[in-house]
């Protein structure tokens, strides 16, 4: 889904809701009430518009703006239907009192108002606020003794574009920095703006864990994957790409082979496929990643779809990195709304295989409900 495909979503259920509150009482229906609507949405609208050209301070302010506005609306569009029937309950039970004791209207339409702000508010926190390092430690069974101890960041999802900037991106890699890790690992979906595809790459070069690791995403493929792959090789050897390939590498003095696997899309470049042709052709991905391995090498995976991760584990590899779930974007309770796949979110083993997926640093949708933005560590240990 492209950002201004997004953009225009929002100014229909912006319409939509205005519709609603035009429809739920007279007092949305005061000329102040609707100039107060239509202009914060028409305010809101044209900073998102302009928000890529939007910098520092200004740039801040405008996400926080649309993140908020975004929040409040989804949250507006949920509580419809509770609302219009809270509001068809009043006038029932209006027609039914004496004059002058009916039950307030304009108070049913603030409550639906602040209810949307509030959880706006609080949704945008999570949103546009700083990320969380998660950190994981797995044991694995016949790790090599140099490789014990060995610290790998997997930062995907990042998305630069509209809601996130090559700055967050180079905040993220200086984090990294900070933590002491041997290798990073970009999991794809690295850039959904073209324009801002040299700076990013530049905050990647910021690592002191090189080269950078990175493979792609299904928001890489289309239809920026010409582009993006070219300026990844120009910067090799401190950024590797690997798409259906690997390399051996030297942490700590010790041989690692880390394999990089594309992402299955249909012939289009866009859509998703079927199940078992998506399971055929990481098949098909898997025999070219894995040619140069040698019997008994350890095997790192990065693949952005975490779908990968058993045929992984069957060709050996002892840990897999991936994203493209958003750890499900919005979970309450603790659980993921939307669960669209096998593995949604944090460390998975099979036998002596782990697998991390990260719910990513960025987002290409202005909304995380329980899910802050994250950057994932895993360390190795010998089990």
């Amino acid at each position: 889904m492209s950002p201004t495909f997004v953009f225009f979503r929002s100014v229909v259920l912006t319409l939509a809701v205005g519709l609603f509150l035009l429809a739920s009482g007279s007092a949305a229906r005061r000329p102040r009430a609707q100039v107060a609507f239509w202009a914060t949405a028409a305010l809101v609208h044209l900073v998102w518009w302009f928000l890529p050209e939007l910098e520092g301070i200004w740039s801040q302010a405008g996400r926080w703006m649309v993140t908020i506005w975004v929040g409040a609306l989804v949250t507006a569009v949920l509580l419809t239907v509770p609302f219009a029937l809270l509001l068809a309950g009043r006038w029932l039970l209006g027609r039914r009192m004496p004059a002058g004791t009916q039950a307030h209207g304009p108070r049913v339409q603030l409550l639906y108002v602040g209810l949307s702000l509030v959880v706006g508010i609080a949704v945008s926190f999570g949103t546009v606020g700083g990320p969380l390092v998660r950190e994981e430690v797995v044991q694995v069974s016949g790790l090599p003794e140099g490789l014990d101890g060995l610290r790998i960041a997997n930062i995907g999802d990042v998305h630069v574009g509209p809601f996130i900037k090559p700055a967050d991106l180079t905040a993220a890699v200086n984090l990294v920095n900070a933590r002491k890790v041997d290798l990073l690992a970009i999991t794809g979906d690295l850039i959904d703006d073209l324009d801002q595809l040299e700076p990013t790459l530049d905050a990647l070069e910021r690592s002191q864990a090189l080269p950078v690791l990175s493979i792609l995403g299904n928001h890489d493929k289309y239809p920026n994957e010409a582009a993006i792959v070219a300026a990844l090789k120009l910067r090799n050897p401190r950024i590797e790409v690997l798409i259906n390939s690997s390399i051996q590498i030297h942490p700590r003095g010790v041989p690692l082979r880390v394999a990089g696997v594309d992402y299955p899309l249909a012939a289009d470049g866009r859509h998703m496929l079927p199940r078992d042709e998506q399971d055929a052709a990481m098949l098909r991905f898997a025999d070219l990643a894995f040619a140069q391995m040698a019997p008994g090498e350890p095997l790192v995976v990065l693949s952005h779809h975490p779908e990968f991760f058993p045929i992984a584990s069957a060709r050996g590899a002892i840990l897999t990195l991936s994203s493209h779930t958003h750890g499900g974007q919005v979970r309450l309770f603790g659980r993921p709304v939307i669960a669209a796949y096998d593995y949604m979110h944090g460390i998975y083993r099979e036998g002596n295989a782990y697998l991390d997926v990260s719910s990513g640093l960025g987002h290409w949708l202005p909304l995380r409900i329980g899910v802050p933005r994250e950057i994932s560590i895993v360390t190795l240990r010998r089990g």
